[in-house]
């Protein structure tokens, strides 16, 4: 019968229990313990030697051998075994430590790598914002040439109107005269050419179009009725944006002249907004 005070650590630890600890399955231990002439690998042996200082050491025990001492015993039991001398056994044990240095990754290597991965990354991204770069460039470029388009068939609408434009056989007062069929045609086809294009999005080319024709094509009486126009088909963003620009970048006497015929014409809150833009 067991004595019931012999500590558990002076017991044996059970093949399983040992085989978990180093990797191997029960029979390849068994094996080695019935002094199987086969022998272990260096890496068994170190694992093997590892665990008996870790239990020795819980004992309060000394395993009694270095761990080069029993790899060396381990090379010259393989070198009975293939029946080779000492100094082949030796390199056997040379072979197997440089194939363990080769199958572990080369910090240097590995470093190498990763730089090279993220120089690659880098260079998909380089080209990835190079490719997008251009198909904005080609959209720029397709709007522009929409808008020079747009303001050529605009000017030619109103080089026409203006060319069939009779002029009045006498000079009327500003505020008296009446409003010819003519000018408010041109207006309108001016409003409703920058309307059409806001309606599709394009708000800043309508601007550009309101800006150029205002400045260069129409009087200053047309000009007023562009902005009235803009207001009756509730283009009211446009008609704020054209009245704030005009009154910013037109000579005081031009000004002052769209202000009387918005006023004429009973605009009068843009009559006085043109003059603020142009006091600013």
């Amino acid at each position: 019968m067991a004595d019931d005070s012999t500590k558990s650590t002076d017991r044996p630890p059970a093949q399983a229990k040992v085989g978990r600890k180093l990797n191997i399955n029960t029979s390849s231990l068994s094996r080695f313990a019935s002094l199987d002439p086969r022998v272990p690998k260096p890496d068994f042996i170190e694992d093997l030697y590892k665990a008996a200082c870790v239990g020795a050491a819980a004992s309060g025990r000394n395993v009694g051998i270095s761990l080069e001492d029993l790899q060396a015993l381990r090379v010259k039991a393989e070198a009975e075994r293939r029946g080779t001398c000492q100094r082949c056994a030796e390199l056997g044990r040379e072979i197997d430590s440089l194939t363990k240095q080769l199958n572990t990754p080369c910090p240097s290597c590995t470093a190498y790598q990763q730089e090279q991965a993220a120089h690659q990354q880098e260079r998909e991204e380089t080209a990835a914002q190079l490719a997008s770069s251009k198909e904005q460039v080609a959209a720029m470029r397709a709007a522009l040439r929409e808008l020079k388009t747009s303001e050529a068939g605009l000017r030619e609408r109103l080089a026409a109107a203006q060319a069939s434009r009779a002029p009045l056989p006498v000079p009327l007062r500003r505020r008296d005269r009446q409003r010819s069929a003519k000018e408010r045609a041109v207006a309108r086809q001016l409003a409703e050419q920058a309307t059409e294009l806001d309606n599709a999005g394009k708000e800043e080319m309508a601007l550009n179009i309101l800006q150029r024709g205002t400045a260069e094509l129409l009087s200053t009486s047309e000009t007023a009725l562009v902005m009235m126009e803009l207001r009756q088909h509730a283009h009211d963003h446009l008609a704020d944006n054209l009245i704030h620009v005009y009154g910013r970048d037109h000579g005081d006497r031009q000004v002052m002249e769209v202000a009387l015929e918005l006023h004429a014409e009973g605009a009068v809150a843009d009559a006085g907004a043109i003059l603020h833009a142009a006091l600013k």
